[in-house]
């Protein structure tokens, strides 16, 4: 396992190198110009021109490559243009929020999921299982941005207002320890549940199809045979290896939980990863830009290991040496 998992880490700098490349160069080559939402319209043209020359702007895509390429591998990931910070602070400030609302996120989504997949499984072609699966696949239909809206009209907009409607924290107050922690929670609710609840239509289908799998091995029929309760097969038998492949989701949520969600960071003004994106999209901010492109890129063949990793560690089957 441990050679596994040093081949694959040695596999992911080429796949960073190319990947940073394609990613540089279709940033780079977007209509748009990034010193228009920075400079006066009024500015001094010559001036204008030495502000881009300083950025390496005016510079051959390769030339700019490099000389960004060469900054990273020296720890610098550069100065957001429309922030004026180095973006490793910039990244940094907001990575928590995020990876907060991603555990948030998932724990709505598999602490709601993976019961309802189990009973849907086991309760099939009855009311129960024609109720889920619909919803489900209701929930498939919605995304998650108008799922949020809607959560926002109903609890925060609407009359009952039980949760903030936007931000982490209330403006101005200053909680602290246990009052703080709860504001931050009270703020917490609705984006996470705008993300959670959209991830478990699929989890429960996925649930569902692997348990029906599960029931019908012979093992479960013999655990049936000796007498074992109903509940007993179920969750002490047949989920246990029902869940296998549901290892796997997890490393491949990793992505989500630092990358966050765009359209729902922005809805909510959630101070988060996703919506640094937003803004450097219509602000052009190409270092911030290539930095999260090149963190999620990161997360992804990350996540992957991760997921394969898991599923050999549960599953005494799986062999990568």
């Amino acid at each position: 396992m441990g050679a596994y998992v040093i081949r694959r880490l040695l596999q992911m700098v080429p796949m960073l190198l190319g990947a940073s490349l394609l990613i540089f160069v279709v940033i780079r080559t977007a209509p748009g110009d990034p010193l228009a939402a920075m400079v006066d319209p009024q500015m001094d043209p010559q001036k204008v021109e030495e502000m881009r020359a300083r950025l390496c702007l005016d510079c051959p895509l390769l030339v700019q490559y490099g000389h960004w390429l060469g900054e990273v591998l020296r720890g610098n990931l550069g100065t957001s243009i429309r922030f004026q910070m180095p973006v490793a602070r910039l990244i940094g400030e907001r990575l928590g929020p995020t990876i907060l609302l991603g555990i948030a996120s998932c724990a709505v989504t598999y602490l709601i999921g993976i019961p309802l997949g189990v009973v849907t499984a086991v309760r099939r072609n009855t009311w129960v299982d024609w109720t889920v699966s619909t919803l489900a696949f209701a929930l498939l239909s919605v995304p998650a941005f108008f799922l949020g809206l809607l959560l926002l009209k109903l609890f925060a907009l609407g009359r009952l207002r039980l949760f903030p409607s936007s931000g982490m924290m209330t403006p101005g107050a200053d909680y602290q320890g246990m009052a703080a922690a709860l504001d931050v929670a009270s703020h917490l609710v609705l984006p996470a549940l705008a993300l959670g609840l959209s991830g478990v239509a699929g989890l429960v289908r996925y649930v569902r199809s692997s348990m029906l799998e599960v029931l019908r091995q012979d093992y479960v029929r013999t655990a049936r045979g000796k007498g074992l309760s109903e509940k007993r097969v179920i969750y002490q038998h047949a989920l246990r290896n029902g869940l296998i492949p549901v290892v796997t989701l997890v490393g491949l949520t990793l992505p989500e939980i630092v990358g966050g969600a765009i359209l729902t960071e922005s809805i909510f003004l959630w101070p988060g990863v996703g919506r640094l994106t937003y803004t450097a999209l219509l602000e052009r901010d190409y270092p911030v830009l290539m930095a999260l492109n090149l963190l999620f890129a990161a997360m992804v063949m990350l996540g992957s290991l991760l997921a394969d990793v898991g599923y050999a560690l549960v599953d005494p089957r799986v062999r990568y040496d």
